[in-house]
Order: structure tokens, then C-alpha cells, then sequence
């Protein structure tokens, strides 16, 4: 197998060319354990584009203290050959999945099944793919994870409204947590545009499933996907994609509290004009801690364990980060970037951020 190394003023990014089809395998930290993150699938992919997808995972793992690093697999072929590359895929990595040294899941284009060569030797705990009435259980820990950190930035005192980015199926996780923390969703984008109204989770998960992202027009009049910026709620939750939040849409949300739910949702202009304007913002590594740990828990830990140990470890690294003068997000890369140093012989450069 070929690999080359990509500098990064004082870190080193290995990326390696698969032999068996056409792609990539990108590790992040040298000498990790385990490598973690999805196989992505496109004739076009670029490993560059890929590179914060692995760095958001390395964070998590840095946050929670976990000798681990971000990893992703790029399969650039064709959907008419997605299962002859994966198969070569299985076969050509088999002793880094056996191991457990190489750990993925279905990214952009892939589905459970057609990435059922790879996954048969995942041995991490199955519960966090378990269905969870539409969703999986991982969907909701980070649906927990991050309705935790919107809860604690708002400190509602009665009914509170949220605004949620790209809504999908975390997002309809996220839309039944923030009922549970006795908030409404007042706001939905998907690519299809932006509605509004008082949205309970059922309405939305009978029409998300029913029409997929098409399901804004069956709640109302669709407006412009921007206008999921728009500040009359209490905190945005952003995730369809890396960079998903411009400057344009951290100018127009003024000072509500943001969200990161999907790995460097919020691009570094964003965050710079966030950070100035003085709006807590939940980094995307800290609001999904909750699958890590369920990945390595034991199989006889029950959902509800799981979901006090997520709740626990969020508001613990929250009061550790939410004061700090830099903000919140800030405050979250230099925790993880403190723990990361302590094993490795230089930070990486390049924080999460799209």
C-alpha cells in the first residue's frame, strides 16, 4: 500500500492510497490505538476536504481523555460500484478492521448494508445503532448532548423556542430532547428551504419519514434556507454540513446561543464574528460525546445508564468551558488540545472548524 504524508506546519496527517480500488484512508494522530470515522463514497472526493471530518473526531476522543484519533475512508468510485470497492475495501484492510485498529461507519452515499463487509468486524457495542422509534440511540445521544449544552446556554425559566439546521433524522432527535428539556421547535431547514410555526416532534418525525427532506413543505409556507438564521429564537442547532454556518448566518442570528451537531459545522469566519459578538457557541466534538461512550461500554449497560453518563460528562466539560474568556468553543479546543499534548509529541494544526 502506498501513502504519503501531508505537513501541517508541526503535525502530520498520514494519508494512504488504497491498492484494491480507487481511494484513501486518512489517520490523524500518529501511533493511535484506534482510528475512528466514516467511509465516505464519490468519484470526486478529495482527502483534503476530509481532513476536519477526522480532526472533529480526534477532538471528542480528546475531550473525553481517550488515547484515540479521527480517521476516514474515501472511496472514489461510482454508486454503480460501491460494492465491488467495498468488498476490495474488506479485503485489503482486513487485518486493520479485525483488530479493531481501523473503526468506520456509513458516511455520504453509504448505508449499513452496503457496508456490511467492512462492519462485520466491528466489535463495538451494537446499542448505539439500535432503533430508537425512527432514530438510532447514537442520533440521540448527541441529540441529548446537544440539547444539554442549548439548555444550559438559555437557562429557561417556561417555554423556549429553538431553530434547527438541516433537520434529518438527528434532527429529529434533537426535536424530542428539546421537548423533553420543556422547549418547542419553532423552525425547520432542510435543502429543500426554511418553515416555521410550533412544530411538536411527532408532526415532524410522521412527515420527515414520510417525505425525507421534502417535508418542509407539508409544514407550511417554505421560505429561503437562510432564513433559518432569522434571531427570534432562544439557540439555532446547525449540522446539514462542515461549514454549514457562514459569517453571513453568525451576522444575522445575533446573540442566540448556536449549537454544532455534525462535525465542523461552524466555518472559522463564523466562529470569529460569534466570538466577538460574545454568543456562546457548543463546539460540534463536545455536543457528540455521548456515542463514545456507548462504542466501549459494556453490552449489559443499559440505554438509560447511558444517557445519565452522557447528560453527566456534557454538563461536567460544560462548567469547565462555559465561562472562559475566549468562549466556550475556545475553551473546548484547549481542553482537548491539553489532553492530546499529553501523549503526543506535538498538537495538531487545525482545529474543527468548516
Amino acid at each position: 500500500m502506498s501513502n504519503r504524508r501531508r505537513k501541517w506546519h508541526n503535525s502530520v496527517v498520514e494519508i494512504k492510497q488504497l491498492e484494491s480500488t480507487k481511494g484513501f484512508v486518512i489517520y490523524d494522530l500518529p501511533n493511535a490505538g484506534t482510528y475512528v470515522g466514516p467511509t465516505r463514497l464519490g468519484a470526486k472526493l478529495i482527502p483534503g476536504n476530509a481532513e476536519m471530518l477526522v480532526r472533529h473526531q480526534t477532538y471528542v476522543f480528546g475531550l473525553t481523555e481517550q488515547q484515540k484519533s479521527g480517521a476516514t475512508i474515501g472511496l472514489k468510485v461510482d454508486a454503480s460500484d460501491a460494492e465491488g470497492a467495498v468488498v476490495a475495501l474488506a479485503e485489503e484492510l482486513t487485518d486493520e478492521f479485525e483488530s479493531q485498529r481501523l473503526l468506520t461507519n456509513p458516511g455520504l452515499r453509504l448505508s449499513e448494508a452496503l457496508l456490511a463487509p467492512v462492519l462485520r468486524h466491528d466489535k463495538r457495542n451494537p446499542i448505539a445503532k439500535a432503533e430508537r422509534d425512527g432514530v438510532t440511540f447514537e442520533d440521540e445521544l448527541v441529540a441529548l448532548g446537544a440539547v444539554t449544552c442549548a439548555s444550559r446556554f438559555v437557562k429557561p425559566n417556561g417555554t423556549w423556542k429553538v431553530a434547527i439546521e438541516g433537520f434529518d433524522q438527528s434532527g429529529l432527535a434533537i426535536a424530542r430532547e428539546v421537548e423533553n428539556h420543556g422547549g418547542k421547535v419553532h423552525r425547520i431547514s432542510t435543502a429543500k428551504g426554511c418553515v416555521s410555526g410550533d412544530f411538536d416532534s411527532s408532526t415532524l418525525a410522521d412527515t420527515w419519514m414520510d417525505s425525507g427532506a421534502d417535508c418542509v413543505e407539508k409544514l407550511g409556507p417554505v421560505g429561503k434556507p437562510w432564513e433559518i438564521w432569522n434571531s427570534d429564537v432562544d439557540a439555532v442547532f446547525v449540522g446539514s454540513k462542515p461549514g454549514a454556518m457562514s459569517g453571513d448566518g453568525a451576522t444575522s442570528t445575533n446573540d442566540t446561543p448556536i449549537i454544532a451537531t455534525s462535525a465542523a459545522a461552524i466555518s472559522s469566519k463564523a466562529l470569529a464574528i460569534l466570538r466577538k459578538n460574545k454568543v456562546p457557541v457548543a463546539a460540534d466534538f463536545l455536543s457528540r460525546v455521548g456515542p463514545t461512550l456507548a462504542w466501549w461500554a459494556s453490552e449489559e449497560t443499559s440505554p438509560d445508564v447511558l444517557r445519565s453518563s452522557t447528560t453527566e460528562t456534557v454538563i461536567g466539560l460544560l462548567e469547565e468551558t462555559v465561562d472562559h474568556d475566549d468562549g466556550p468553543f475556545m475553551a473546548a479546543c484547549y481542553k482537548a488540545e491539553a489532553f492530546i499534548e499529553s501523549w503526543q509529541e506535538k498538537r495538531p494544526f487545525g482545529r474543527p472548524l468548516g
